[in-house]
């Protein structure tokens, strides 16, 4: 209703209406003042049996081409992965995402929008959704986009800036370290903001979706020394606010007898991070952020993510299926004491399927 208000009275007050192009790729084959540039192709990764769907056979999972799109006069907005908006006022859904789909972007709501400033120059965009604070989503899905735009260029020295959401953590200075990218040219931006920009550079926006492509960039990032390759490791969330193991005083002696180190991940560097993962041939881990790091694990790694049947995403699944990782989940239950939702609850590990689960690593 809101949407519909501003467009029809927004006219009356200069308020310019907008249309939804569903895709970029589709929207510059009829624009040839847009340049494409495919950087991977599409590929399918075949998917074991899933750990609680029935299912006869594995699947598949279909990941589309990565593309880097150069687009002249551009009107860039910074709320949650970006709304982008071309010369003649149309909106790329795919660059412009938002929780609810793309046709319910505040940018057709809101009554004030902020002021758009001129930002001169080549700029690189590199907005995705739920990156600012979220480890997860920073390296499997905003770190990618880098990868293509650097791909696309060579280097960062043909962009005059580059425009990103995140927290300023130190994780994020780091792998735009590794990245090579400049300081100088990093411009953190959110929903305050919005540029007219003459030449604006997005990579293509396939979030949630693990690449074969994103595996091995990340991967390849100059993060490693020599590792040790046997190395058993036991990712604590002792210190989080949900998904903790509510027992794990008693776990963590069953897993120090099996030679586990107990890890807390968020007290080590990026760079120690993923060193540790990449030196690890088990791991075993409550759900949470942390597990991202298993894209640095080498082929064959075994990793068992602990959840409950009701709180499970497969996110991390997918994953150890493309990085060509041993993939299993331990089922806990959730703990009677926390009364928050099922999928961050608090859990509790059977002692005896523990032990069952350790006999066979």
């Amino acid at each position: 209703m809101k949407r519909a208000a501003v467009e029809f009275i927004g006219p009356f007050f200069g308020r310019t209406i907008l249309r939804l192009e569903p895709s970029s790729l589709m929207y510059a084959n009829t624009h040839t003042e847009i340049s494409v540039r495919e950087i991977h192709p599409a590929e399918v990764v075949r998917l074991p049996p899933h750990p609680f769907r029935t299912q006869t056979s594995s699947g598949e999972l279909r990941v589309g081409p990565a593309f880097v799109f150069e687009i002249p006069n551009v009107n860039f907005w910074g709320y949650y992965g970006g709304a982008v908006v071309t010369a003649d006022n149309a909106v790329l859904a795919d660059l412009s995402p938002e929780v609810w789909g793309p046709a319910n972007h505040p940018i057709y709501s809101r009554w004030h929008l902020p002021k758009s400033r001129l930002l001169s120059g080549r700029i690189a965009i590199g907005v995705t959704p739920e990156a600012g604070g979220n480890y997860y989503h920073w390296l499997l899905d905003l770190v990618p986009r880098v990868l293509l735009l650097k791909h696309a260029a060579q280097n960062f020295s043909n962009y005059d800036a580059l425009l990103l959401n995140g927290s300023r953590a130190n994780y994020e200075r780091e792998i735009l370290a590794a990245l090579g990218v400049p300081p100088e040219k990093i411009r953190y931006v959110d929903s305050r903001e919005r540029f007219q920009i003459a030449s604006a550079v997005f990579p293509s926006m396939d979030i949630n979706v693990i690449a074969p492509w994103k595996v091995h960039g990340l991967r390849d990032l100059p993060f490693s020394g020599k590792q040790n390759q046997h190395r058993r490791l036991y990712l604590s969330r002792a210190r989080a606010a949900v998904r903790r193991i509510a027992n794990e005083n008693e776990i963590s002696e069953i897993l120090r007898h099996r030679n586990f180190e107990i890890v807390e991940a968020e007290n080590l560097s990026w760079r120690e991070q993923a060193n540790l993962f990449a030196g690890a041939s088990v791991i075993v881990a409550p759900h949470g952020a942390a597990l991202a790091n298993i894209v640095f694990c080498k082929p064959g790694t075994r990793v068992v993510e602990i959840s409950t049947r009701a709180g499970y995403r497969d996110w991390y699944w997918q994953l150890a299926a493309v990085a060509g990782l041993s993939y299993e989940v331990m089922e806990a239950q959730r703990s009677g004491s926390f009364s928050g939702p099922y999928e961050i609850a608090d859990m509790i590990v059977s002692r005896e399927n523990l032990e069952r689960l350790l006999e066979s690593l």
